[in-house]
């Protein structure tokens, strides 16, 4: 399960459009109701492998009388906690029968995202240099173009660094791992700032492949820091291979590379 989901004040035509173009016609929809709306994002969940995606929305169904439905109104007496029980199943039932018109749905509005998407990509690029001042045709960097274009959500975001962890997560298509700390030049300053750090977990890196991505990195770290990361907080990221821990006897190993922390 990808964690987009996670990334606020974006619907999921916006996230699904951007981040999967290819699997527009592909998504099957589970409207879980707007009630989830008011503690939730638009994206509830995202399941890759099934190719669905759970929504704080109401389906279809929502339209129609629910008591014509599932005669919940006769749900009393000594036997409504069997009633309550057949009540839910009838309506697991129906909403099962109106997925497919949900989807429909869900797949004609993609369609119009993608429409408009191509319409403003036209206009992205002067756009992103006459009110942000970046040249997007100038830059070469896969990873900085994709943040590029995330730039009008750059206020809002600023500073949420759990979020900006999971950006990172979906742009890289890796788990990071994000870790807090204090900054100094010097071991002899008492004065230091906080610190974030983002380690992208890739797994199946040679040494060239490593150096590349390393150069990469370090432009999506100065983009990160210009536009996403408060003025008086440092931002790092590291690239590192993925490895499974090791165990021997049923005991952990630590290899060279490895690292303990201690919680407290």
């Amino acid at each position: 399960m990808k964690n987009i989901h996670q990334i606020p004040q974006a619907r999921a035509e916006m996230l699904l459009n951007y981040f999967y173009p290819e699997l527009e016609n592909q998504w099957t929809v589970d409207n879980k109701g707007s009630f989830y709306r008011n503690y939730n994002h638009d994206i509830l969940a995202l399941y890759m492998d099934e190719g669905r995606v759970d929504l704080a929305r109401d389906g279809f169904l929502k339209l129609l009388p629910e008591g014509l439905l599932t005669g919940e109104t006769n749900v009393r007496g000594k036997d409504a906690a069997e009633k309550l029980k057949e009540v839910e199943r009838r309506m697991h039932l129906l909403r099962e029968a109106f997925l497919p018109l949900d989807t429909f749905a869900f797949h004609r509005r993609l369609r119009v995202e993608r429409q408009l998407s191509e319409l403003l990509n036209d206009k992205m690029e002067y756009l992103l240099k006459e009110y942000f001042g970046f040249d997007l045709d100038a830059e070469k960097n896969p990873y900085v173009r994709q943040l590029a274009v995330l730039l009008p959500f750059a206020k809002s975001w600023r500073g949420n660094l759990g979020m900006l962890r999971n950006l990172l997560s979906v742009i890289f298509a890796c788990e990071v791992k994000m870790t807090q700390h204090m900054y100094s030049d010097s071991d002899t300053t008492k004065h230091r700032l906080p610190l974030v750090r983002y380690d992208l977990l890739i797994k199946g890196l040679d040494a060239a492949a490593y150096r590349k991505m390393r150069a990469d990195v370090l432009k999506v770290a100065d983009f990160f820091t210009e536009w996403f990361i408060p003025m008086d907080m440092v931002c790092q990221i590291y690239v590192k291979e993925y490895h499974h821990p090791q165990n021997l006897n049923n005991r952990l190993v630590l290899n060279y590379n490895s690292e303990v922390e201690q919680h407290i």
